[in-house]
């Protein structure tokens, strides 16, 4: 078991340090926003399975930091409608160019992206990370 723990923590240090080197000295942090509305559950549950199996997102320095969807867990809503189908996703990057070796990496594009086409509509943006002042 700690040997698994050392290889994780290894693999972990290795990936920020490859994410890091991408980003030019002093380059923000953004986040990816994905907001989604899902059409074809069973095509969106292949596509999450095949990029969680990937480890593509933290292996380029990404971390996630809030995952709303029915898929996970109900939602306690505060006010309005969340619809079965809305899936929300905030992802952190060091750096633009981490998240834009994700977004173009191949593996992403001819592997894993593909799996996702019809299965609803997605919007994907990077903001400014968010810190408080």
């Amino acid at each position: 078991m700690l040997r698994a723990f050392c290889i994780l923590g290894a693999f972990m240090t290795a990936s920020l340090a490859a994410a890091e080197e991408r980003c030019a000295p002093g380059a923000p942090a953004v986040d990816m926003i994905i907001v989604s509305v899902v059409t074809d559950t069973a095509r969106y549950v292949q596509y999450r399975a095949a990029l969680a199996k990937s480890q593509l997102i933290p292996r380029l320095g990404g971390e996630v930091l809030a995952v709303g969807t029915r898929l996970a867990a109900a939602p306690t809503l505060l006010e309005g409608t969340w619809p079965e189908n809305r899936h929300t996703f905030a992802i952190r990057w060091p750096c633009e160019a981490a998240a834009r070796a994700f977004w173009e990496s191949p593996e992403y594009q001819t592997e894993i992206l593909p799996l996702r086409v019809g299965a609803g509509t997605f919007d994907v943006a990077l903001f400014p990370a968010y810190a408080p002042k």
